[in-house]
């Protein structure tokens, strides 16, 4: 089984999905958790992980002339050798999205002197780089793989806790 991505017009994931899913391709585009400012504090929403990103999975190489027929699809992404099938760092991470159902949901943290670690949620264990951390938005960048790579970071939601916590009790 191989992994592909499309760029797809955004909002229209979703059509783009149904579209691959007739097809008997298993497709999705992920989902985060997103903490936003607001009037009355923080408030969660869901959102898309990556705005216009369409993941699926196939048994051999799909046929590419339907799938950029498919309304709302921009191009398949490849590399610069021409493959399409998703490798390395792109390959893990989707296979890490999949882990969560695609679904990204808020990971707990503790500061760590002038840094943070996971105690708990998909980010726990992730091996990826922290490059900016958003204290206001209660967000983290995560660096996912070197030059090479489609995607090179994405954003999470983190909830810190008190570092008193019992940290076998709050990575259950």
């Amino acid at each position: 089984m191989e992994s592909y991505c499309l760029f797809c017009k955004s909002g229209q994931e979703g059509a783009v999905i149904a579209l691959l899913n007739r097809h008997g391709l298993d497709a999705f585009s992920p989902l985060a958790v997103r903490n936003k400012p607001g009037e009355g504090g923080i408030k969660r929403t869901k959102a898309r992980l990556l705005p216009g990103y369409v993941f699926f999975d196939a048994e051999c190489e799909p046929d590419w002339d339907a799938i950029r027929r498919f309304s709302g699809v921009l191009k398949p992404l490849h590399y610069e050798d021409g493959t399409r099938s998703l490798r390395n760092e792109d390959l893990a991470f989707v296979n890490w999205l999949k882990r969560y159902e695609g679904m990204v949901d808020v990971s707990q943290v503790i500061k760590v002197g002038t840094r943070i670690a996971f105690v708990s949620g998909p980010l726990v264990g992730m091996e990826a780089k922290v490059i900016k951390v958003n204290k206001s938005r209660k967000q983290v960048q995560i660096a996912l793989g070197d030059g090479d790579a489609l995607f090179h970071n994405i954003w999470c939601s983190i909830e810190y806790i008190e570092s008193s916590v019992d940290l076998d009790k709050a990575s259950q």
